[in-house]
């Protein structure tokens, strides 16, 4: 049976204190704990006959997983963190992964589980850094509030976004540290225990180099801080992970397959579409292109191709009668030129990353909310193509910032329909006291018979010219008649506009008061401590 989490329960958490680990983390450890080594699982259930590799899956997973301790011992050396046990491919794996970014502790929540489970089962536990993903902001949004007491976001960032991967960025220059740090302390939220330790950690003064890498400068400071709280998922970025004979083994057999793997790829994507009644042919992702041509028929394929300090672009390949080439720049390029001496690199995009390091990296693998809505596809894709589905999670957490009660948002749309319908029929805001006395009284039956005259027009002579203009006389003493009526009730429309300015205002407050995608060194360590706990619970 293949463990993955129900999709009518990856409900994204929005209150504060709650957790989605789904399926439950009880579930999780018994898979976690029947797991065993690829070689120990006994006969293979897919053989290298009906796989385009050279070697059985689980003889693959036993390089991988050697693979993954080279590059993970790699990465720790680099960053100064402990290194994974060297009996960690003999151990149940676990997989998380995420962008490498200032995040917020609903994506940390996954690094927690994953660590509370590498304990209680004796695993080890992996972080991805997706460096080859970009970075959507150098920095990060702090909750702002004015002299008034409105809340607000706003976004403080050492440096510009970049198109560039995450792995050709740099981190900041003393000089715009030290910009980017006073622009932190103006802000009363930024002062915790958390922030103080990131800061200090991140300040450049702490490396050797002139220039620090975008990267193992914001890892080696994550890396600590966790095991500052006893949390120990090891760092490996993907750069080093998506690299080696078995990467090449993996890009190649997509490439020797492009027709077929490219029709199954979107096959599953429209189907899926179709199961949720999505519309848009962009989401969850776009299909993969795929057209004929002259010179040979052209596939877009589920990796992304850039050389170091080029912006990404979507690999494409032209089945020619010379077989596959990859188009880059209007050249056409040799496969095995590009995996083994060209300064280009191959990188795998959302879906065939987890793919990836689900089939031969993971025991178990911990999505967030996005990946594990996406995986519903991969599971297809893996099943369709490599005959087998692991297991994969879904961990998420909502850790608000204790900026105050939310204010009370009423139904903002009830409200406006209410407005419009008594604007336009002024008679339900009048009590019945009121409309006793002869003015009311008679204005309120000349107004019933001048809508049932309009009724009456527009049912017999919708068309006649003169019939138009007699309606458009009309409507102008329904306008007067109203703004009247009005006149005796006048608070009512009043109250309403004040009930909808309130809303209003409460709405806008509660985008920062119940925005749950803060920093996590926003946070007290305290409440982080509290966190762990929670989600260890």
């Amino acid at each position: 049976m293949t463990l993955r989490p129900d999709p009518a329960k990856i409900i994204v958490p929005r209150r504060h204190g709650e957790v989605l680990i789904e399926p439950p983390l009880r579930e999780l450890e018994s898979v976690v704990r029947a797991s065993r080594p690829p070689l120990d699982r006994g006969k293979s259930a897919t053989s290298a006959g009906n796989l385009p590799f050279e070697q059985p899956l689980d003889q693959l997973q036993v390089t991988a997983r050697q693979h993954l301790l080279a590059a993970a011992t790699q990465w720790s050396v680099q960053i100064g963190a402990p290194l994974p046990p060297p009996d960690a491919p003999n151990r149940p794996i676990l997989l998380t992964g995420h962008q490498v970014e200032f995040y917020h502790s609903g994506v940390w929540a996954k690094v927690i589980a994953a660590d509370a489970l590498a304990k209680r089962c004796n695993a080890t536990a992996f972080d991805l850094l997706v460096d080859h993903d970009t970075v959507d902001h150098q920095g990060f949004a702090v909750p702002v509030q004015s002299a008034a007491g409105d809340w607000s976001r706003q976004q403080i960032d050492f440096a510009a976004a970049s198109p560039l991967p995450a792995d050709a960025l740099d981190a900041p220059t003393r000089e715009q540290f030290e910009a980017w740090d006073a622009a932190l302390a103006e802000h009363p939220q930024t002062h915790t225990d958390t922030m103080a330790f990131w800061l200090a950690a991140l300040h450049p003064a702490h490396f050797r180099e002139s220039k620090i890498a975008y990267v193992p400068w914001l890892s080696r400071t994550r890396r600590r801080f966790e095991a500052s709280l006893n949390l120990h998922v090891h760092h490996v970025p993907t750069s080093l992970l998506c690299t080696g004979p078995l990467w090449q083994q993996f890009v190649t057999a997509w490439i020797h397959n492009a027709p077929a793997w490219t029709a199954a790829y979107n096959r599953h994507l429209d189907a899926y579409r179709v199961e949720q009644g999505i519309k848009n042919p962009s989401r969850p992702m776009p299909n993969l292109a795929a057209s004929p041509g002259r010179e040979g028929a052209t596939y877009e394929l589920p990796f992304w191709i850039y050389a170091s300090g080029t912006p990404r672009e979507r690999l494409t390949l032209q089945m020619t009668e010379n077989g596959a080439k990859i188009l880059h720049h209007g050249e056409r390029l040799d496969l095995s030129w590009v995996l083994g001496h060209s300064s280009l690199v191959i990188r795998p995009r959302a879906l065939t990353l987890t793919l990836y390091a689900r089939l031969f990296f993971a025991d178990l693998f911990l999505h967030g909310i996005g990946g594990a809505i996406y995986d519903q596809i991969t599971d297809r894709l893996l099943a369709d193509l490599f005959g087998t589905v692991p297991p994969y999670a879904c961990v998420s957490a909502a850790w608000l910032l204790p900026l105050g009660p939310p204010g009370d948002s009423e139904d903002i749309p009830a409200l406006t329909h209410r407005r419009h319908h008594l604007s336009h029929n002024p008679q339900l805001a009048i009590d019945p006291f009121t409309a006793l006395k002869t003015g009311v009284a008679e204005r309120i039956t000349e107004r019933k018979q001048i809508i049932a005259d309009l009724a009456a027009s527009v049912l017999f002579s919708r068309r006649n010219r003169e019939e138009k203009l007699r309606r458009r006389q009309i409507f102008k003493r329904l306008h007067a008649l109203n703004a009247q009526l009005h006149a005796h009730a006048p608070r009512i429309l009043q109250r309403l506009d004040d009930q909808l300015a309130a809303a209003t205002r409460a709405a806008a407050q509660n985008q920062t008061l119940l925005h749950r995608e803060f920093f996590l060194g926003l946070h007290t360590t305290a409440a982080l401590e509290t966190l762990i706990a929670r989600i260890r619970e």
